[in-house]
């Protein structure tokens, strides 16, 4: 009877001994590390970089933007034209002078003095449009917006004072057909904005 006993105790103490599952585990893992071959996709690794920036073999066209300037001269009552990439090589648009007395139509003029002026409108909106593409197509530079300052003294800003609407809304007509003959060849319109400049150098249109 007390054998019995102590033999159900001694099964119930029974562990099952783990040692070889663990031995076998750790060289299944061994094998499987040294037989392992892992698969390296065969592909050229190269980063996506922009093709029309960065050094390269054929360089890429500089993207810039036209400005045209009312040259206002606010002793004189007078204006001519400027077009400049931006800033720089500022070129004068031949034969865009005109002074406000000769361009604004007042209700005293006769009909010829209305025709006259009307026709000298007509004449600087044709030597700007003229000049603008002329530059554009001579600066070999990719342009993509073109803009239009009206401060009398772009560093000084607004608070130098501004050219006249009648001679900002030349300019913005002449910029419109600069576009509308764009579209018609398949180029894409320049974006138009107005710009003048503070003392800082702070930019706004």
């Amino acid at each position: 009877m007390a054998r019995a006993r102590k033999k159900r105790n001694n099964d119930e103490k029974a562990t099952p001994d783990l040692t070889p599952m663990i031995d076998v585990t750790f060289q299944l893992l061994i094998f499987f590390i040294l037989c392992t071959r892992f698969k390296v996709d065969e592909r050229n690794h190269q980063v996506q970089l922009p093709k029309d920036e960065g050094l390269q073999s054929t360089p890429s066209v500089p993207k810039e933007q036209i400005t045209i300037y009312c040259d206002w001269k606010p002793d004189s009552k007078s204006n001519s034209y400027v077009v400049a990439i931006d800033a720089r090589g500022r070129k004068p648009v031949e034969n865009s002078y005109a002074t406000l007395e000769q361009m604004v139509i007042f209700p005293g003029d006769s009909q010829a003095q209305i025709r006259e002026k009307k026709a000298l409108y007509g004449q600087i909106f044709d030597n700007l449009v003229a000049a603008t593409e002329a530059y554009i197509n001579k600066s070999g530079a990719k342009i993509e917006k073109l803009e239009i300052s009206f401060a009398v003294n772009a560093m000084q800003g607004a608070a130098s004072g501004t050219a006249p609407w009648m001679f900002v809304s030349l300019a913005i007509d002449a910029s419109a057909m600069v576009n509308k003959n764009r579209v018609e060849k398949g180029l894409e319109p320049l974006t138009v904005t107005f710009k003048f400049a503070d003392s800082l150098g702070a930019y706004g249109g």
